[in-house]
This record gives structure tokens, C-alpha cells and sequence, in this order.
């Protein structure tokens, strides 16, 4: 199987590029679905984080869908041209592709160096793609062993050690307007896992007032009460913009819950008294031009990037250990994936020169006379299987003995030279596969093969 990861990032694109790609559990559920639809014979995961959005694919070699296919996909998604969206789309295969997850799962390509939230994305998009049943046998070894490598490298590097998470990152923001932060008013915007998460680290630097305000006012309050805050109904939201003196949102909207004309609104009301606002969703919670007035401070996630750049230097030893680590993991996997329809592509070989041996007896057989022909029929046949199988006997052996990266190259080649496609294995039954066995070779980083 063809192994193809295609996605977006921080890295490639800003927010506003990003925000119509971003998908929730829910669009995330209905993607899958319709590609499902669309691409029976195709494993697929989709990874969609506040800081990208990438699908991670397994398919027939000359399969779909191709990468121009997915862009079209996203392009009538979301209303954006392919020729837009093109530039800002990387792309990785083979044992690139399985490295790239690796890497993501461990955190080394999030915004924050080492951030744990993404295992926990990466394990929820693994069981969404199980779910509905487009996680065929390679996506399982894949991000089976994705998560075991990612806690490989936080138990065996520091990688993680310090800030290690957007919402600490929030923190040093709301520092560099505010001396102080024990008369203060921190209004969060969202009562999830992140939201929790800022909440903390506010509260650590000593952060006077809390506000929990949340759709479902439950989770507010279930969040308030652990941290000494105070719940407020989503009604109530303007009458917590104009107390706040600290914003930070973290919500699942899929529009600005902060417009300009909200904003415009109170603002009078709050004396025009200084804001610091920090909007951690994507799509984004509070609408840019909020930000343009004088007293308003407005970040977003690409805000981040200073305080996120000083903290890769400061760790830049521990990211080559973790990048000798992931590389080993990966290459191991791949190795492995390579070899598991082993005997699927020895019995496909000695199916396809078999076929060959009786086409080519038939002809011979066809020239005879209706006397001869049964005999020699038999005759030609029993020769024919005997040469075939001779012929096999020591390449097979040799397939057989080896292990690693000289078996995957050598089971590669024989698919090209024989034309030994895996159209017929598309659908292997789904494995309960564990973490991986080490493999004792390493596999070469190979260039694309995908053959458009």
C-alpha cells in the first residue's frame, strides 16, 4: 500500500488559511464518511488541531484519491480555490510520511515544542478513522506505533520540560502588558481540556478574579468550582467582557462569538480600560478587527510564533535525540509495513508465472492433433510447473531469510518488475496490532512513487 500524508500547518499557513480547513469531531465524522464513500478501497485518518488539518492515506499504488483529488475535495468544502489552497499544502510519502506522524504524535512539529495535547488528538483521530471503518491494517500499525514512539521521546528526552502547551505560552503574552496579576479579572471563553489548561497556569501566577463562561453551563461551572472562579451564562457574556481585564478564548464555534459590533457595543461601558485578549481557537472565537482599537491587545495562535521560537532554541539538543528516536521508531515501522503481505506477494508470484506457463503450454497444445493433444497437454504442464518452480526456488528462499529494510526493498522490486499491484488485498482483515517488534535494518528514506 502507498502510504501518503497531505496537510496544512502553521508552518505553511497563517490563521486565516487555515481556519476554513479546521474541522471539529463532527465535520471530522462527516469527512470521513463521505470519503469513505468516494474512495472505498483507501485507509484514512484526519488529524484537524487548532494548528493543522492533515490526512494521513494507505491506498493501492496507482489508487486514489491523488493529491490534486483532495484539493479539489477541500477546495469545494470550504469555498477556497485549489490554486489557493495549493502552495500552502505540503505532502509526504512512504517512510517520509510514516516519520511525519511520528514526529507529530511526539509533539516535535506542534507550534509549542512538546506539547502532550496532540497525543491525545493524534489517538482520538486513530479511533475516530477505526470508528468508520476506513483504518485498515496499515493505518493501525501506523498509529499504533506513532503513539508508542511519542512516549518513547517524553520518557527518554526532556523535550517536554517547561512550557509545553499553548496555554502556558498565553501566560507570557499576558505578562508583557501586565505587571501584575493579583487584581486582575481573567475571563475564559470555554470550559474544555485547553480551557482548563489556561486556567492553571493563570491561576499559578496568581490571577485575582475568575470567569468560567461556557455554552453549556454546566461544564462552567463544573470548571469554576475546581479553581475558585465564578460561573457566568453565555446570556451574560457582555456583562463579562466589560469586567474582564484578561480574555482568553477556547471554544468550538464556527463563527466569532466576539464580533466587532459585540465588541463596539460595551466598550464604552468598559472606559475604555485596557484588554488583553488571547484567541486560542481556530476557527477563530473573537473577530480581527476587535483588535484595532488602541486599548484592545488582540493575539492569536500565529502571534505565538516569538515566544514559540526562543523555546525551540533553548531545546534544540533534546530535539535531536528525540529526532534520532523518532527516526529509528519510524524506520522500523515502515520496514514492517512493507513486509506484512509477504506471503500475499509470494503467492501472487507464483500465481502470475503459473498463469503464464499454461498460456504459453496452451499454444503449443493448439498446434497438435486431437490424437496428441491430452498427452502432451499433461506433459507440457507438469514441465512447465517444474521449471517455474525451480526457477523461484532460490529468489523466494532468499525473500524468505531476510528481514528489515532488504526485504522491504526486495518485496518492492519484485511488485514493480512483475507489475504485482495490491489492488487484490485492499481489504485485509483488520489486525489487533501491538506495538511493533524492533526490526534489525533500517530503511532508506525513499522519494515519491507515486506515479501520476
Amino acid at each position: 500500500m502507498f502510504i501518503l500524508c497531505l496537510g496544512i500547518s502553521h508552518r505553511t499557513a497563517p490563521v486565516a488559511l487555515r481556519e476554513p480547513l479546521a474541522m471539529d469531531e463532527a465535520a471530522t465524522r462527516q469527512a470521513l464518511e463521505a470519503l469513505r464513500t468516494q474512495y472505498p478501497h483507501s485507509e484514512l485518518a484526519i488529524l484537524s488541531t487548532c494548528n493543522r488539518t492533515e490526512f494521513y492515506l494507505a491506498r493501492p499504488l496507482h489508487g486514489h484519491p491523488r493529491r490534486e483529488e483532495l484539493l479539489m475535495w477541500l477546495a469545494d468544502r470550504t469555498a477556497i480555490q485549489a490554486e489557493v489552497l495549493a502552495p500552502a499544502v505540503y505532502q509526504y510519502e512512504t517512510s517520509r510520511a510514516v516519520e511525519h506522524l511520528f514526529g507529530v504524535a511526539a509533539g516535535m512539529d506542534s507550534l509549542v515544542l512538546g506539547e502532550y495535547q496532540i497525543a491525545h488528538q493524534v489517538k482520538r483521530s486513530y479511533e475516530l478513522a477505526k470508528e468508520f471503518g476506513t483504518c485498515g491494517s496499515v493505518l493501525h500499525r501506523l498509529f499504533q506505533s506513532a503513539m508508542a514512539a511519542g512516549k518513547l521521546v517524553r520518557t527518554r528526552t526532556r523535550l517536554g520540560e517547561g512550557r509545553i502547551s499553548i496555554p502556558s505560552v498565553a501566560v507570557d503574552f499576558a505578562a508583557h502588558l501586565f505587571e501584575r496579576f493579583d487584581d486582575k479579572t481573567l475571563l475564559i471563553v470555554g470550559a474544555g481540556k485547553m480551557a482548563a489548561l489556561a486556567v492553571q497556569h493563570f491561576r499559578q501566577r496568581g490571577t485575582a478574579q475568575l470567569l468560567i463562561c461556557n455554552r453549556t453551563a454546566e461544564a462552567a461551572r463544573d470548571l469554576a468550582a475546581r479553581h475558585g472562579g465564578r460561573a457566568i451564562d453565555f446570556a451574560d457574556l457582555d456583562r463579562a467582557l466589560v469586567e474582564a481585564d484578561m480574555v482568553v478564548t477556547l471554544t468550538g464555534s464556527p463563527a466569532p462569538i466576539i464580533t466587532a459590533k459585540r465588541f463596539g457595543a460595551i466598550r464604552k461601558r468598559r472606559k475604555r480600560r485596557p484588554l488583553f485578549m488571547l484567541d486560542l481557537a481556530l476557527p477563530r472565537d473573537i473577530a480581527p478587527e476587535v483588535g484595532r482599537h488602541d486599548e484592545v491587545y488582540l493575539y492569536d495562535l500565529d502571534a505565538l510564533q516569538a515566544v514559540v521560537e526562543e523555546t525551540w532554541r533553548l531545546r534544540s539538543d533534546e530535539l535531536d535525540a528525540a529526532r534520532r528516536i523518532i527516526a529509528e521508531q519510524a524506520e522500523q515501522c515502515y520496514a514492517q509495513v512493507q513486509m506484512g503481505d509477504l506471503g500475499q506477494l509470494i503467492r501472487r508470484l507464483r500465481t502470475h508465472l503459473h498463469d503464464i506457463g499454461e498460456q504459453e503450454a496452451g499454444r503449443i497444445v493448439e498446434k497438435l492433433s486431437e490424437a496428441d493433444r491430452n498427452d502432451v497437454e499433461r506433459l507440457v504442464n507438469e514441465h512447465t510447473q517444474r521449471l517455474i518452480n525451480k526457477i523461484l526456488h532460490e529468489p523466494l528462499s532468499r525473500l524468505t531469510r531476510e528481514s528489515g529494510a532488504e526485504a522491504a526493498m526486495l518485496a518492492t522490486a519484485l511488485r514493480r518488475l512483475f507489475e504485482l499491484g495490491p489492488e487484490e488485498d485492499v481489504h485485509p482483515p483488520e489486525s489487533t496490532v501491538g506495538t511493533p517488534k524492533p526490526a534489525n535494518a533500517q530503511v532508506p528514506h525513499t522519494h515519491s512513487t507515486d506515479v501520476e
